[in-house]
C-alpha cells in the first residue's frame, strides 16, 4: 500500500492532495486549514517522499493512488498541483467513480519535446543544489517539515525526477476526458509558462464541466504563496459539490 499522511478527524468526505514533483509538503497550508474541518489525505507519490524506494511511473502512481482512494470508501475531492495535477487526468478518466470532483493547479499537459528536454537538463544541472533541500521561509514549512524535505531531497533518485518530467502525460492522449461528468476546475498563474496556461485553458475547452481561472501575480507557487485564496476556492468548490 502507498505511504500516505492523514490529517484531521474522520468525516463523511475526504480531501486528497497530490503534491508536486519532489515537494511532498507543497500543500502544508491547505492541510493545516482543512484538517480543522474534515479528513485530509496526502499520498506520497511513488518515487518521492517516503515512497522513494521505487522509480516514478504514471502507471504505478495511478494504480497505487486509486487503490488508496478505493480503500477509503468515502467521497473524495481530488486536488493536485503540477505533477499531482497531471496525475488527476488518468485518475479521473480511469477511476472516476472514486472522486466527486477535481481541482487541477498548474497542470502541464501540452508539452513539446524541446521544453521537456530543457526542464530535464535544468533539473540534472541543479542536482547538487536540489540535494540540499533548502526552502525559503516564505513557503511556510515548519521546522519538522523542512527537515523532512531535506531528507526526501537527499534520498530521491534523479531517475524518478527525470521520469516525472518526461512522463508521457498529454491531454491529447486522453480523449475520454471530454466525457467526464464530475465537476472540475483548472487553475494556474498568469505568470506561469505558456504551456501551463495553454493546458489550463484546454482542459476547460475539452470538457464543459471544467471551469478555469488564471490568477494575476501567480507563478508556479499557488498553494503556498496564495494559500488563503486557494483555501477559499477549495471551500467554495466543495460547497457546490454538496448542493
Amino acid at each position: 500500500m502507498i505511504y500516505y499522511e492523514k490529517y484531521g478527524e474522520d468525516s463523511p468526505g475526504v480531501i486528497m492532495f497530490l503534491h508536486d514533483m519532489n515537494f511532498v509538503h507543497c500543500f502544508t497550508k491547505q492541510c493545516a486549514y482543512f484538517a480543522r474541518k474534515c479528513e485530509v489525505i496526502v499520498p506520497h507519490i511513488p518515487g518521492f517522499g517516503r515512497n522513494c524506494e521505487v522509480t516514478f511511473s504514471v502507471d504505478l502512481a495511478v494504480e497505487q493512488i486509486s487503490e488508496l482512494a478505493r480503500s477509503l470508501k468515502k467521497p473524495i475531492t481530488l486536488i493536485g498541483f503540477s505533477l499531482g495535477a497531471e496525475l488527476c487526468i488518468p485518475l479521473i478518466c480511469k477511476h472516476g467513480d472514486l472522486f466527486n470532483g477535481v481541482i487541477m493547479i498548474s497542470p502541464w499537459l501540452i508539452k513539446e519535446m524541446d521544453e521537456i528536454e530543457a526542464v530535464m537538463k535544468q533539473q540534472a544541472d541543479n542536482e547538487k543544489s536540489m540535494r540540499k533541500g533548502d526552502l525559503g521561509g516564505s513557503v511556510g514549512l515548519s521546522k519538522m517539515e523542512k527537515q523532512e524535505h531535506k531528507e526526501f531531497c537527499k534520498n530521491v533518485t534523479m531517475k524518478s525526477i527525470l521520469a516525472s518530467i518526461d512522463n508521457g502525460l498529454q491531454i491529447a492522449d486522453y480523449p475520454e476526458f471530454s466525457e467526464v461528468t464530475k465537476p472540475m476546475m483548472a487553475i494556474c498563474g498568469l505568470k506561469e509558462s505558456l504551456s501551463v496556461r495553454k493546458s489550463t485553458r484546454e482542459l476547460a475547452r475539452l470538457n464543459q464541466g471544467c471551469t478555469y481561472d488564471m490568477w494575476d501575480g501567480a507563478v508556479h507557487n499557488i498553494p503556498y504563496k496564495f494559500a488563503s485564496r486557494l483555501n477559499k476556492t477549495i471551500e467554495d468548490f466543495i460547497l457546490q459539490l454538496q448542493l
